[in-house]
């Protein structure tokens, strides 16, 4: 069986991008731990994944887990030519 490694750009072309999806998601991923940790009792916590969440963040986005949709492009201000 053959291995193919992605690259960052091949999942998202613009890097800068990809850091904001994956701090968005790494966020989410932080609010969904902290619920389920209040859920469960002390004994329990080993079910919480234990790796950090950028990480899975990272896996998540390289695995092209996520689905996100790029805002609308914002109409362009008013210009006008100094020339």
């Amino acid at each position: 069986m053959t291995v193919i490694k992605k690259s960052l750009e091949d999942v998202l072309p613009n890097e800068y991008e990809a850091v904001l999806v994956a701090a968005k998601l790494a966020r989410r991923l932080n609010s969904l731990r902290l619920a389920a940790k209040e859920q469960l009792s002390p004994e329990e916590y080993h079910k919480i994944d234990a790796r950090k969440v950028t990480s899975q963040a990272m896996d998540e986005l390289m695995e092209e887990k996520v689905k996100f949709a790029r805002p609308a492009a914002a109409e362009e201000e008013e210009s006008f030519d100094l020339t």
